[in-house]
Order: structure tokens, then C-alpha cells, then sequence
């Protein structure tokens, strides 16, 4: 499935290893999960809203002086790719809730994601879903066995490791909850190049079709200048948002989901095939490489 700032000086924040629980649950039952997990996002929630009230400035001077880029990751399909076999697995189990919990027809669930964004988002507004069932549909849409199908990636940690020794901030932003984002970046071995995880929640139920999303995502990672925000994405519709909002946009694949085509879009900067392709050197705007102010 898919706020004031405070804002002071500081050295560019070092990415430290998010937290995830892997522990088995195995044995345990969906009522005692959903009760476990429900606590646990929600804390995790309130944490993230808290950090982003008090979130420091990325600067390498004093007073206002600009930031290098802040790089931005979506995570399913761009991160890692595998023909959309996770999309897939997450699609039917939105399926089974929407049809089999919510009674409503087959097919809908999907034009509920075409039309606004995500599936969720999309039952919030037509009011088929409240707020408080929202935990027990992300744990059911993200139930799905990652582990078959997202693997360690050396490679792609290589890259990251660089563009983190080189001092770009990076955050995942992602349309799914945060429990599925930490589990997808433990299997892949990088959940210590991200400072942090900005999921549908911590964005207020925001989708990457509204620009709102992005305003808060910058927010939480304590950006003012939208020139400095790099981010890299696989949907072609949430990089138009994105270059409208005024970020530099890397679109991470160049065939269609749906119509299996190759990709056309005019409001990404560039486009790579995959994440590994990425370097900051190459994708980073130039006046973003370093603490300089952009020419106009």
C-alpha cells in the first residue's frame, strides 16, 4: 500500500540503524499481533511527529545557511525490484480485505489506488473506512511472506554506503506502513543507511498524489529549500507531484506496471533502470553537492 520546524545549526545527521523486530509471531494469534503491532505503530507515530516538531537543519555554516541535498527514497519497486511479484502479493490481500471484510466489489480496491493515490486513502475520503480500523487493514494488506522474495543486496548497499560517506541525508519515503518498510530494509541489509522512515502515517494519511505528502516530508526531515530535495521514485505520477512541488526527480524504472510499456516522463530529471545506478555525482543537482547556493 502503497508543522513548524525548529530550526537551528547543525553537522548533517548521521543515519543510525532503525530499529526492527524480528521477532516470530508464528505462534502468536492475529488478534495478539494486531494488539502488539497496533501499540507499537502508534508509538512509533507519535515519535516521528515529535522529531519532526524539533527536527535540526542540515547546514555547514552558521544562521541560514543552505543544506546539501536531502535525498529521498520510495522503497517498493525503486529500492528493490522483482517484477512487482511484492505489489502483487500486497494487491491480493487488499483484495481479500476490501471484498471479503468491507463487501465491496472485486476490482474496486484497485481504482481506489488509481484514483487517489492509495487504497487507503481512497476508503478515508468515500468514508468506507475509519480512522480506527486503519491498523487492522495495514497489518492485513502487508501480511505477506517478504522474505521469499526480498534478498540481502551487497551491491546496493555498496551504493548507499558511498552517497552516505558523502554526507546526503537519506529517508525513506514510502506509501506503506512502517512495520513493511523496516521488515523489506532488513532483508535487503540496509536499514542502517536511513535516518529514518516517513511512512502513511507519519505524512497524516497524505499520499504521494498530494502535495501535502511532500510539505511534510520535508518538514520532518528539516528542509526548507524544495531545490535541495532529491527524490527517487518508481511512479511516474508521484514525480510529477514531486517536480511541481519544485524537487529534483529520479525516476528508478523504465517499464510500466500496468501497461508493461517503456516509460515516458517528461518531469523526471533523470532516469535510471535501477537503484544501483544511482550515484550522487550523476543525480544530485550540482549547486546541491555541496553547501552553495543555487544560480539562478
Amino acid at each position: 500500500e502503497f508543522m513548524s520546524v525548529v530550526l537551528c545549526t547543525t553537522k548533517t545527521p548521521i543515519a543510525t540503524p532503525l530499529k526492527t523486530n524480528s521477532k516470530s509471531t508464528k505462534n502468536e494469534s492475529f488478534r495478539t499481533i494486531l494488539k502488539r503491532r497496533t501499540r507499537s505503530a502508534r508509538i512509533s507515530s507519535s515519535s516521528a511527529i515529535n522529531k519532526s516538531v524539533k527536527v535540526e537543519m542540515t547546514t555547514s555554516g552558521g544562521g541560514d545557511a543552505p543544506s546539501r541535498a536531502t535525498i529521498f527514497w520510495d522503497l517498493d519497486d525503486c529500492l528493490y525490484k522483482n517484477d512487482w511479484t511484492v505489489a502483487n502479493l500486497l494487491t491480493e490481500r487488499i483484495e481479500e480485505f476490501t471484498v471479503g471484510k468491507l463487501g465491496l466489489k472485486p476490482g474496486y480496491a484497485y481504482d481506489l489506488y488509481k484514483k487517489y493515490g492509495t487504497c487507503l486513502k481512497g476508503m478515508m475520503v468515500e468514508k468506507i473506512l475509519d480512522e480506527k480500523s486503519v491498523d487492522e487493514y495495514l497489518l492485513w494488506a502487508h501480511d505477506v511472506p517478504l522474505e521469499k522474495h526480498i534478498g540481502r543486496d551487497e551491491k546496493l548497499r555498496d551504493v548507499l554506503l558511498k552517497v552516505k560517506a558523502e554526507g546526503f541525508p537519506m529517508y525513506i519515503f514510502t506509501a506503506s506502513a512502517r512495520h513493511h518498510a523496516e521488515k523489506c530494509l532488513e532483508l535487503l541489509g540496509i536499514s542502517d543507511m536511513f535516518i529514518d522512515i516517513i511512512d502513511v502515517r507519519a505524512v497524516e494519511w497524505a499520499t504521494k498524489h498530494d502535495e501535502e505528502a511532500y510539505e511534510r516530508a520535508m518538514a520532518i526531515a528539516g528542509v526548507k529549500e524544495r531545490e535541495r530535495c532529491v527524490f527517487i521514485d518508481d511512479s511516474t505520477s508521484n514525480i510529477k507531484i514531486a517536480k511541481k512541488m519544485g524537487w529534483h526527480t529520479i525516476l528508478c524504472g523504465t517499464k510500466g506496471r500496468d501497461c508493461g510499456s517503456v516509460l515516458v516522463c517528461a518531469e523526471a530529471n533523470h532516469i535510471i533502470e535501477t537503484a544501483h545506478e544511482f550515484s550522487a555525482e550523476k543525480h544530485v543537482p550540482p549547486f546541491a553537492l555541496a553547501a552553495e547556493q543555487p544560480s539562478k
